[in-house]
């Protein structure tokens, strides 16, 4: 197994206890989706009801993927990854209980439903970020293809074997085997080593580290370029996903059979894919590899508009699989590997919010497209769409994160002096004086300006470079940071890449002006 092999991940004995034990979680969290589903159309015949299991698993997404990144940056994941599949085991146990003993009812299933979704999207960011570092960063687009071969293996095996156990068990078997799973889950966690989070400053807030996040991903060109495609593209092949079903059973003439070999030829081909996308990435810029993806997944969609033979409809679901893992396994790999250590998990967080919101608002628009323009029609659309697409993120940058992209360095300023500053007061005002050549200017306007961004990312607010009106070659650095424990985390977060960018300009600052840091005097009789 050579180390550029798709393989070579599973050499290390971490990853493979942690890739199978994300395998199993999946696997749970598809059967309790179709199997919960199922079960709701023998306790009632409201459509509302049966509609609301897709809701209780996928609402806990938008509302705490986030949150639960911002705690995964803050505590030991292994711990908080124990704490969230404890609410899934806790929730597969208590339905199991329920159907055993005959006391199952439609709103009890949506509320268990929904806890053990809430474990799955609190821990979601964390099983990524833990997963991916346990491995070397040129490792991890091979990590990411195993990922995908595991999500899409048990997006087929769940469903079947949900369906199986109803069929020749009873209902309380689903329940029972989501149990085992996440036995098996918390029986592998305790035996993962800790990975407690650095020791320094406070944590964050969780309002607060949510804004951190955000804020790095907005000024970070590569991740807003990878998360607004992500957004794009999916929203766009969503419709696809959602009228698949709508094409076997109207088009094609096929049953629930010919709907599930589909669905088998688009996983094939995402398999396919993710087995060879190490090899893509060294023969293909990332760019023209998400293009091909597009293209491909437009083959696709216009070949199930226009084509109405089941063959080559099946055989371009493999050039569909091809596109949805050369797309967002792309994505997902820039994501994982361009975010400092210190914010991984809530940009994870973020790329999770993305995908699922943009798949489930997706398919809720273009099944109410469908219903007016009418099937072909909307798929035809979905095509343009995802066309257009192509044109509105051509200016996207796409790039794997390097070890200085996302490793810490210690800060250079010796704050002795800091200790008599509360961490609770500020703004605090930076300023830093420059002198400049006029050989060199345009040389230091841009490394200046790649330092401000880097700043923005890492807690500054109006960052501004001013130039003095007396002497043009004389250049002030100016930026506020709302506390002096936020300014204080600024400089924790600096990683290799920042460093570097910073002592390009170490040489034209002005060494009889030293950093100067002004913290805020409120007025007399105002506490501070």
């Amino acid at each position: 197994m050579s180390e550029g092999s798709a393989w070579a991940p599973f050499r290390n004995k971490a990853f493979r206890g942690l890739w199978l034990a994300g395998a199993v979680v999946n696997l749970a969290i598809w059967m309790q989706t179709v199997g919960a589903a199922w079960i709701m159309t023998t306790l009632t015949a409201s459509a509302t009801m049966v509609s609301l299991v897709q809701t209780a698993m996928t609402l806990p997404v938008f509302l705490f993927a986030l949150p639960g990144g911002v705690i995964a940056d803050r505590v030991d994941r292994r711990r908080w990854l124990i704490i969230t599949q404890c609410m899934m085991l806790f929730a597969a146990m208590v339905l199991s209980l329920l159907a055993y003993s005959a006391h199952l009812e439609a709103w009890g299933l949506l509320a268990f439903t929904f806890v053990l979704g809430t474990g799955s999207a609190l821990g979601m960011s964390a099983w990524m970020v833990t997963m991916i570092g346990v491995l070397s960063r040129d490792q991890v687009p091979a990590a990411v293809s195993l990922n995908g071969i595991a999500i899409n293996a048990t997006r087929a095996l769940g469903p079947a074997l949900a369906g199986a156990l109803i069929a020749y068990w009873n209902t309380t078997s689903v329940f029972l085997v989501i149990t085992l799973c996440m036995l098996v889950v918390m029986f592998f966690l305790f035996r993962l080593a800790p990975s407690p989070p650095d020791v320094g400053l406070p944590p964050e807030t969780l309002t607060g580290g949510m804004r951190s996040g955000l804020r790095y991903i907005r000024h970070s060109a590569v991740l807003s370029s990878a998360l607004r495609q992500v957004l794009v593209f999916t929203s766009c092949a969503s419709a696809l996903w959602a009228l698949m079903p709508l094409v076997a059973k109207q088009e094609l003439g096929m049953d629930a059979g010919g709907y599930g070999l589909l669905m088998a030829f688009l996983g094939a081909g995402a398999v396919l894919t993710a087995l060879n996308l190490p090899r893509l990435y060294r023969v293909l810029s990332l760019r023209r590899l998400v293009v091909c993806g597009v293209v491909a997944f437009i083959a696709a969609t216009l070949t199930a508009a226009l084509v109405p033979n089941r063959y080559v409809v099946c055989a371009m679901m493999l050039f569909a699989g091809f596109g949805w893992m050369a797309v967002n396994a792309t994505i997902s790999t820039v994501v994982q590997t361009y975010a400092a250590n210190w914010v991984r998990a809530r940009v994870a967080s973020v790329y999770v919010l993305i995908l699922m919101g943009a798949m489930a608002a997706g398919g809720a628009v273009w099944g109410a497209v469908a219903q007016y323009l009418g099937l072909g029609q909307s798929l035809l659309l979905s095509a343009l769409c995802l066309l257009i697409g192509i044109g509105l993120t051509r200016n996207g940058r796409f790039e794997l994160g390097q070890e200085a992209d996302f490793a810490q360095v210690r800060p250079s300023d010796n704050l002795q002096w800091a200790d008599s500053v509360a961490h609770a007061e500020g703004p605090v005002a930076v300023e830093i004086v420059y002198q400049v050549t006029a050989p060199d200017l345009d040389g230091f306007l841009v490394a200046v300006y790649a330092v401000g961004t880097a700043r923005r990312r890492n807690g500054a607010q109006n960052w501004r470079l001013y130039r003095d009106m007396a002497d043009p070659l004389l250049y002030s650095e100016r930026f506020i940071v709302e506390s002096w424990l936020e300014y204080l985390r600024q400089q924790v977060r600096v990683t290799q890449a920042d460093h570097a960018q910073e002592r390009l300009i170490e040489r034209f600052r002005r060494q009889d002006r030293e950093t100067r840091r002004l913290i805020y005097q409120p007025p007399v009789g105002r506490n501070r």
